[in-house]
């Protein structure tokens, strides 16, 4: 990628938030300085006034973490809209008084080790692509915000390097399937139809136990051809529940995938 060559969609981003932010083209050899510590003036400011797109990694982690139920979660922490100009469900983590994020305290995070991967990857972040694009390197870019002094200490970073230290890198692979699922609907105009498909789409994403339940409490598995030591994986781990709710979001939605059933 060219640095100076600037995507469309971060041309978009940049004259959205004119005066707020800008969006700098990167590379994934591009190096860029950046560190967010108690001792920097701005600390906790960025968790305020924000929006947090969750991922259903996101979602199963820090439910896990507070020890409820992902119905609960919902409830209290988080808000479902549609993503700007489509009828696509995605899940922003709630603010508290419409300002603050709800785990922030003086101190910093307060689920920090389970936190989002927006979080995690921030100030950088990706160019979506789309369902036909070619794959090829991704088009990053460096969030550069006025309020924000991480910009100014010391070290710097490659992207892979950063996400590497943050634990986004493994979150990114987690969640990849489940983003390419979003950038096919993103890219389809949905019609009133198309309920039922949208409901599936956020209780596999979004409302683990709910899924759970309709895996084992229905009669999916009568009904669909899934190995025994699939259903011996998802019974017992709510990542392998997840990465098999994908592979059945694929057959919901497209017709597609490894999800088939019995003849």
């Amino acid at each position: 990628m060219v640095e100076n060559s600037i995507p469309k969609e971060i041309e978009e981003l940049n004259a959205e938030g004119k005066g707020r932010f800008h969006l700098k083209p990167a590379s994934e050899s591009t190096e860029f300085p950046f560190s967010c510590h108690p001792g920097v003036s701005c600390f906790n400011a960025c968790c305020k006034q924000i929006d947090v797109l969750l991922t259903p990694f996101d979602v199963v982690r820090i439910k896990n973490r507070l020890g409820i139920r992902s119905d609960e979660f919902l409830q209290k922490y988080a808000d479902l809209q549609n993503f700007k100009n489509t009828s696509l469900p995605l899940l922003k983590l709630r603010m508290v008084e419409g300002e603050r994020c709800a785990f922030l305290s003086d101190a910093g995070c307060t689920i920090y080790e389970n936190r989002p991967v927006v979080c995690r990857n921030y100030p950088t972040g990706v160019a979506t692509k789309s369902p036909d694009e070619k794959a090829g390197e991704n088009s990053y870019f460096i969030i550069e915000e006025e309020m924000c002094k991480g910009h100014f200490e010391k070290g710097k970073w490659t992207i892979p390097e950063y996400k590497t230290n943050q634990g986004s890198t493994e979150l990114d692979q987690l969640n990849q399937p489940w983003l390419e699922i979003v950038a096919r609907l993103k890219s389809l105009t949905l019609k009133d139809d198309q309920d039922q498909k949208m409901n599936i789409f956020i209780m596999v994403s979004y409302d683990l136990d709910a899924f759970r339940s309709f895996v084992f409490n229905s009669s999916f598995l009568d009904r669909f051809d899934i190995s025994v030591d699939t259903v011996e994986r998802i019974k017992s781990s709510d990542e392998e529940l997840l990465k098999f709710g994908f592979e059945w979001l694929k057959f919901a939605l497209f017709a597609e995938g490894s999800i088939h059933p019995r003849k």
